[in-house]
This record gives C-alpha cells, structure tokens and sequence, in this order.
C-alpha cells in the first residue's frame, strides 16, 4: 500500500469521526430523516422537510 493510499485513509476516518461527534453534539435536527446540525434552518437541507427543531429543549 503506498505511503498517499494510507494517508486518503487516515483522512477519510478522520473526516468521518469529525462528523459524527458534531452530529453528536448538534444543536438541531431533522425530526423527518433524523439529520443533526449545528445550525437553525427553516427546512432540512437533507430532505427538505419543514421539521428542523432544537436539541437542546430534549436534554433538560
């Protein structure tokens, strides 16, 4: 295995373990297709669903 084919890998798990602790610890989240974000949109940008709502009022 070459030295650049080892290191796409190591990025590409990285960039998947980035994204699924942000996931994690989002903010928002699509209660259509379950998608998290860290910002408030007025229609998931996943689904275009209009049932974006905060985390955050869950955890207390």
């Amino acid at each position: 295995m070459g030295f650049f084919e080892r290191m796409g890998r190591q990025v590409e798990q990285f960039k998947q373990t980035a994204k699924n602790e942000a996931e994690q610890h989002a903010d928002y989240r699509c209660r259509a297709c379950e998608e998290r974000f860290q910002t408030d949109y007025d229609e998931c940008p996943e689904c275009g669903a209009a049932t974006v709502e905060s985390t955050t009022d869950e955890e207390e």
